[in-house]
């Protein structure tokens, strides 16, 4: 039987040849051709499935399943503080005085901040953010930076109640979204402030409402600092968490510093297996290099640490900071916050 292609090739060779030619020889020989390479490319494809199935095999434990459990809410939270001192807020650096437990459900993310006049925590999350801020003056609440985005257009303020308690609200657009600020005085002496992406300011003063001030949270990280220059203290904690499945703890930071307006951080990120190059310094037991002129670096297991004599820091030296590392002790599980200390 002759095809439709045996036709088309008898046609173009006889226009180009000037005469009859027999297209069949020329076609058995095309056809030949092409279940070879059928048979290549079934075979390749079948090489290539299986080297697949050999990389998902070697990998196979790195691929979360959609049956991996996702950690609770819950795990951003720290742990309870037992001891509450309103005349404390922004002073303590070991403690949250509020408790914004209602407002974390569809956070990934949470940070935790006390000391050095205010106190905060801020939620992120892939459907928003917000953060919730806590200072005895309005001044101490103006002089922290924004962190959630907008356009830097901030609408005209209008009075507001929190509750039966007066403060006021404003907004900055943001895209389509709008960032709404409400700041309220929760008690006589202390002022609160609510950054927050919503459509309308009764939901965002609803927001608001939903934070409590019957409750406090310990700032808590995973390690402590044992060997501080004379006249320091601890001025600052704030920590990162998480819902992993591998481990709450995401970063954590210690500010020291003196009166005379020293200071220095000290972070820490979980960094199991990674080695610091190069360490050429003696921190106390661990050894240490440089991260440029102003940061020192080491490796402490399971965590990645640094100490920031500028930018993060003014005014230490670096035999201090070196000194500051050497007293770096790690303590409690990265998993579980209410082991740290």
């Amino acid at each position: 039987m002759v095809s439709d292609l045996d036709r088309r090739l008898a046609a173009t060779l006889a226009h180009r040849a000037g005469g009859d030619i027999d297209p069949t020889p020329i076609v058995e020989h095309a056809r030949q051709n092409g279940r070879r390479l059928r048979r290549r490319r079934r075979g390749l494809l079948a090489a290539s499935a299986a080297a697949a199935c050999v990389a998902l095999a070697a990998v196979g434990l790195t691929i979360p399943s959609a049956d991996d459990p996702i950690p609770p809410a819950t795990t951003l939270l720290l742990p309870e503080a037992t001891v509450q001192n309103g005349l404390a807020v922004g002073a303590d650096p070991t403690t949250v005085h509020f408790s914004a437990d209602a407002l974390v459900g569809g956070a990934e993310y949470a940070t935790w901040r006390a000391g050095r006049g205010s106190e905060s925590v801020e939620f992120r999350g892939p459907d928003g953010a917000a953060r919730v801020a806590l200072a005895r003056s309005v001044a101490a609440l103006d002089a922290l930076p924004q962190t959630l985005s907008s356009s830097g257009r901030p609408q005209p303020r209008t009075d507001v109640r929190v509750g039966d308690r007066p403060g006021v609200a404003w907004f900055d657009p943001s895209g389509d979204q709008k960032l709404w600020f409400v700041r309220w005085q929760p008690a006589d002496g202390l002022w609160a402030q609510l950054d927050t992406y919503a459509p309308t300011s009764d939901e965002a003063i609803a927001t608001a409402g939903r934070v409590r001030f019957d409750g406090a949270r310990r700032c808590v990280v995973p390690f402590r600092l044992e060997s501080l220059p004379a006249g320091a203290r601890l001025l600052e904690c704030s920590v990162t968490l998480g819902r992993s499945e591998k481990a709450a703890f995401v970063e954590g930071s210690l500010v020291v510093g003196d009166d005379a307006g020293r200071w220095l951080t000290v972070r820490a990120q979980p960094a199991p297996g990674q080695q610091v190059r190069s360490a050429d310094l003696v921190a106390g037991p661990y050894r240490a290099r440089r991260q440029g002129s102003d940061v020192l670096e080491m490796t402490v297991e399971p965590c990645f640490v640094e100490a920031f004599r500028k930018g993060w820091g003014n005014g230490y030296t670096e035999a201090d900071g070196l000194a500051i590392l050497g007293g770096y002790r790690p303590t409690g599980d990265l998993a579980r916050p209410d082991t740290w200390r």
